[in-house]
């Protein structure tokens, strides 16, 4: 049995696949031409003024991390103590024993 399929659209269909992906090679070669000669323009402007702008946000978050840390420091040294003093009272009242 032979299918009913005229050459005529074959070879048409074969054109049009070919034309679509000649279009798409060629806009993948524009797109990767493009992006080459734009590399060592992204990477030698942006790249200088990117790392310090991170570099001056990261040294700041980590001094006011320090801070932080310096604060509540002393704010457990200032607990701790409280609690020593509380615990020699309560063995100076475990030691008292009661009138009889």
């Amino acid at each position: 049995m032979r299918r009913g399929t005229s050459p005529v659209t074959w070879h048409l269909y074969e054109w049009v696949m070919t034309g679509l992906l000649s279009v798409c090679a060629t806009l993948l070669g524009v797109c990767a031409a493009l992006m080459w000669s734009y590399f060592p323009v992204m990477a030698s402007s942006s790249n200088t003024t990117s790392v310090t702008k991170y570099e001056s946000g990261i040294e700041s978050a980590l001094s006011a991390l320090q801070q932080q840390q310096a604060l509540s420091n002393s704010a457990l040294d200032a607990i701790r103590s409280e609690l020593r003093a509380l615990n020699e009272k309560a063995g100076k009242a475990a030691e008292v024993t009661p009138p009889e």
